[in-house]
């Protein structure tokens, strides 16, 4: 079984990877922050809510002084809990909980149908993400990506840049369980046939490193490659921003 190390540090006999994708995979702050920007507005737009709601919508989706917060919630939470929260904002206007959440899931709804169909062409992967996949299939590692995005957006991704054949399993936040729930994890190894003591996960976002450990996944590495500024993350087995540091033994 082959070994993987993070520069000169042994992460022990390893079966499978899980990757995060925005983040991770991809470089998708700019795109992230433009759907944010656009979740907002619409938000505004078809509730007739006053612009006074603008700056509570704009923190409550992660943007902080014109950029996004990677640890934020468009960044890193679920569409239900982005739906969830964007509903919160509008009910403290007086709506009721019912119109708060159907508006919040209509303005989710037309950000998407705007810039949806080109995200996997506005979010490149981070550079070297092609050989080290390469590298862990010839040495018998399997593949696996585990995101809060859509599957579809996961699957035109992977297809848009050549990566998919790459990827044994994904699996998209459209069906439970997904993060930050640690069942995702482990179906994800269910579905890879590995055993999750032998199995590590790579990410750019605290849920992801929770998961991991709340899995009782082999290891976990925090991936901070694709941020500016990089976020600041804990309880992980290591912190890289190149692929070239991942090796296989």
């Amino acid at each position: 079984m082959a070994h993987l190390a993070l520069a000169e540090r042994d992460l022990g006999p390893t079966e499978a990877v899980i990757f995060d994708k925005d983040g991770t995979l991809c470089h998708s702050q700019s795109y992230l922050l433009e759907l944010a920007q656009a979740r907002v507005s619409h938000a505004l737009a078809l509730t007739g809510g006053p612009q006074r709601l603008r700056p509570l919508l704009e923190r409550i989706s992660g943007i902080r002084g014109g950029q996004l917060d990677p640890a934020g919630a468009t960044a890193v939470a679920s569409r239900h809990d982005n739906v969830i929260a964007i509903a919160s904002a509008l009910c403290s206007e007086g709506c009721s909980w019912h119109q708060g959440r159907l508006w919040a899931g209509q303005a989710l709804a037309a950000a998407d149908a705007e810039l949806a169909p080109r995200k996997w062409q506005r979010t490149p992967p981070t550079a070297g993400l092609a050989p080290l996949l390469r590298r862990l299939r010839s040495r018998g590692i399997r593949i696996a990506v585990l995101s809060n995005d859509l599957e579809a957006s996961l699957e035109a991704f992977l297809n848009g840049h050549g990566l998919r054949s790459l990827v044994d399993v994904v699996r998209g936040s459209d069906a439970p369980p997904h993060k930050p729930d640690p069942q995702a994890a482990l179906l994800l190894c269910r579905l890879l046939g590995c055993r999750p003591e032998a199995t590590g996960l790579v990410g750019d976002a605290a849920d992801d490193l929770q998961v991991a450990a709340d899995a009782g996944l082999a290891w976990s590495l925090a991936y901070t490659g694709a941020w500016q500024p990089a976020p600041a993350l804990s309880g992980s087995h290591g912190h890289l921003n190149d692929w070239s540091l991942l090796v296989a033994r």
